[in-house]
């Protein structure tokens, strides 16, 4: 049976061009359950940077490895808690959230406030103020008339506990409907909040306020909100945040010509992808996420695109570039922006990969948007593809969500190659057997005209402001959308919102905000990081004045702004 296997693979192999064996051999390893999803922060995600390094070297092309810090897990110190004198055992009883603060006191009183809400007509601190106190609340949100207009942005659990700690309280207490509490993880949102957050099964507090549950169910028209007598707590936790160091890879092919070699052409995509599905798996977590289509299949493109320009001799540089962090924020190309590994002067355009392995065998459509690239290059670039193959060109907001917006950010131009969404993008079942080789060949095909075209005319154009004009959209509690504009750096920060840049014509742009920028108010509310800044822009509506400051250059600056609705 081995022997037949072997000849059957062997036979398939023969069937498929040369190109789609490298992409079949590239892929299959990079979406391998070896590399265990390429998580950030694990293993898997070196060993594929090790690959493409090795890749690089066979052929002879100067390789640089650039690492940034990134914190992947966090850990609980020894800590204890109390309840009503009784003593919790963590990861039994009661745990931290990932995104816990460290916190000590004794005999703090605990005050049940159902969902944590203080929006339109519901509030659950109706009468009890939570400043000094342990805050319980739900998880859920049951689906009750009560809160149908209030906005998603407002009811995610995050944003609830940041508005209690903004309120005063001690901890938050998150009950659970399960008879366990959730492991401690890295979570989604906020890195750390600014008090503790604990998991705790609603079965605790029975004792105390008979079927919590049953309690929890019946809160349908009006809020419930009570100190829970005899339940004061004691806790002394720390929290501790273990680093790892992501890569980004180079490599540069010098071009042919004396005087445009000096320019290049960033020719990009990311490697990483969710690992486990620790965080932003859309289901499945705790399996392995191969991302074969995200982001394997960039990740191959890249490196079949430099096995084939290296032959044609093009007359600008090209660097390929091969980002870690994408997933967590398009850190790794915020990094290599921040710290260039060529003169960012010298980068005249950049080409991303990610997600193009999906191409539809039916009706063949490749997405190719251009995020600040004139219009007129754009076409031109379009105009390339063979007449059997389709270009799309409305990306929607799909346009600004990868690597090639840090780099627009930074006023280069570039352009975005995509087959499309799936019901398998960050699920298990992203896998290699799902991907159109055939179809990644004759992307290669086309792509490969694209860079050699770009590295070969006299000239390019500037950066177009008008085709990057991707505004930060918020929903108001109101319902609506709100335009300001800001581009923003996703890398962590606690002394405000850091900003990378500004669409052309938003409101951000207009009352003066640049790169670099550090928002610390927006409407008299207090802003540390990007969650206080979309929290704070989603209780505003259009034609609201308000009160923007920041810190530029060590000085606070403020101005008025009208805002807009989309």
């Amino acid at each position: 049976m081995r022997y037949l296997l072997c000849g059957v693979l062997t036979v398939a192999l023969a069937a498929q061009s040369p190109a789609e064996q490298r992409f079949t051999k590239d892929i299959n390893y990079l979406a391998s359950p070896k590399l265990e999803g390429r998580g950030n922060g694990g293993k898997g995600l070196e060993d594929a940077a090790d690959y493409i390094q090795e890749t690089y070297k066979k052929l002879e092309l100067k390789v640089e490895r650039q690492t940034f810090p990134f914190v992947y897990k966090v850990e609980r110190d020894n800590a204890s808690c109390a309840l009503a004198g009784k003593e919790l055992i963590f990861g039994k009883d009661i745990e931290t959230f990932g995104s816990s603060g460290d916190g000590n006191f004794k005999n703090a009183p605990v005050l049940f406030a159902g969902f944590g809400l203080k929006v339109l007509g519901w509030n659950d601190f109706s009468g009890n103020d939570p400043k000094d106190k342990v805050v319980a609340i739900t998880r859920k949100i049951p689906d009750i008339d009560a809160v149908k207009g209030v906005a998603k942005s407002d009811l995610e659990l995050y944003s609830r506990i940041r508005r209690i700690s903004n309120l005063g309280a001690l901890a938050v207490v998150v009950l659970e409907d399960s008879p366990t509490p959730t492991q401690i993880k890295r979570e989604e949102g906020p890195l750390t909040q600014p008090i503790p957050v604990l998991s705790l099964p609603m079965t605790v507090l029975d004792g105390a306020w008979g079927n919590v549950k049953e309690a929890l169910d019946s809160i349908t028209t009006e809020p419930v909100t009570k100190i829970l007598p005899g339940m004061a707590m004691d806790l002394n936790v720390r929290m501790r945040q273990v680093t790892a160091h992501l890569p980004n890879l180079t490599a540069v092919l010098p071009g042919s010509d004396p005087v445009l070699s000096e320019d290049y052409i960033v020719v990009g995509a990311h490697m990483d992808h969710i690992g486990m599905g620790e965080r932003y798996s859309r289901g499945g977590t705790g399996q392995s996420h191969p991302g074969a289509d995200d982001n394997a299949s960039g990740t191959a493109m890249v490196m079949e695109l430099a096995r084939r320009l290296k032959t044609t001799h093009p007359k600008r540089s090209i660097l390929f570039v091969h980002f870690s962090g994408e997933e967590e924020g398009l850190l790794g190309s915020a990094h290599w922006i921040q710290y260039p590994t060529v003169p960012i002067p010298s980068v005249k355009f950049m080409v991303n990969f990610d997600m193009v392995g999906r191409l539809d065998k039916e009706k063949p459509v490749l997405h190719v948007g251009g995020l600040g690239a004139t219009k007129a290059i754009l076409e031109h670039s379009r105009g390339l593809a063979p007449n059997d193959f389709a270009i799309g060109s409305d990306l929607g907001f799909a346009m600004g969500g990868s690597d090639h917006m840090s780099f627009a950010s930074a006023r280069i131009p570039s352009y975005f190659f995509f087959t499309g969404i799936h019901t398998d993008y960050h699920t298990p079942k992203d896998t290699a057997d799902k991907l159109n080789i055939h179809g990644m060949a004759y992307i290669a095909d086309y792509a490969a005209k694209v860079l050699q075209d770009l590295a070969d005319r006299p000239e390019l154009p500037d950066f177009d402001p008008t085709t990057a004009q991707i505004n930060a959209r918020q929903t108001s509690a109101a319902g609506r959308r709100i335009a300001f504009g800001t581009v923003p750096d996703f890398t962590e920060s606690k002394d405000g919102f850091r900003i990378t840049g500004t669409t052309s014509g938003s409101t951000a742009e207009g009352i003066g905000l640049k790169t670099g920028d550090r928002i610390i108010s927006f409407g008299g509310k207090s802003i540390t990081d990007i969650y206080d800044f979309m929290e704070a822009l989603g209780t505003f509506k259009g034609g609201d004045k308000v009160i923007i400051k920041w810190i530029r250059d060590g000085q606070e600056q403020q101005a008025e702004a009208i805002l807009r609705e989309r």
